[in-house]
């Protein structure tokens, strides 16, 4: 357990410095795996939507990474009532308006999201992190992009997407994973 432990934490560890190294220029296949994670999603933030939409959304933070979220439908104002996606917050509205003017958009610390970027180490990889609160990025999903790793990511979005809607606010990521792993 100690050894196993320690081990998880190196790699996490490497993960963050490969991440952090991030890419000079995004290559095709990291590109096209964002591409289809975005088509499986289906909805991009500040999107226009149903008045009642509520769901997952997504979008492009920088050149190489993405963040997935829950999202609801916000009424934009004025005479037209145009319903657009934002993020699933009481100040969600915000988010569409800083999307459009190209800010830096960066959801909220009472909503749980995932991160997906890349790292350049020997090779090129993909990362799926895991954000809660003020507490540090959690990985969750590793693999290098030479081994065509979309359903193992898409797997562990939808995965991680299970534990946002089904875990307490008051519980860490790591508290809740302990408590599913105990036997009932």
């Amino acid at each position: 357990m100690f050894h196993a432990r320690l081990l998880e934490l190196e790699s996490e560890l490497i993960a963050k410095e490969e991440a952090e190294r991030g890419l000079t220029a995004l290559v095709p296949e990291c590109a096209i795996l964002l591409d289809s994670v975005e088509n499986e999603i289906g909805v991009r933030l500040a999107d226009k939507s149903a008045r009642d939409w509520k769901g997952w959304l997504c979008y492009r933070r920088g050149k190489d990474s993405m963040i997935v979220c829950r999202g609801r439908a916000f009424d934009s104002g004025g005479l037209s009532h145009v319903w657009h996606v934002g993020f699933d917050v009481r100040n969600g509205a915000e988010s569409i308006g800083e999307y459009h003017r190209h800010l830096d958009v960066t959801p909220p610390q009472d909503l749980d999201h995932l991160l997906i970027n890349f790292g350049a180490g020997k090779t090129t990889r993909v990362f799926l992190w895991y954000g809660e609160n003020i507490a540090p990025y959690r990985l969750i999903f590793e693999a290098d992009i030479d081994e065509d790793p979309e359903k193992q990511l898409k797997d562990a979005i939808v995965d991680a997407c299970i534990w946002i809607l089904t875990k307490p606010k008051h519980l860490t990521l790591p508290e809740f994973l302990a408590t599913q792993s105990k036997p009932t």
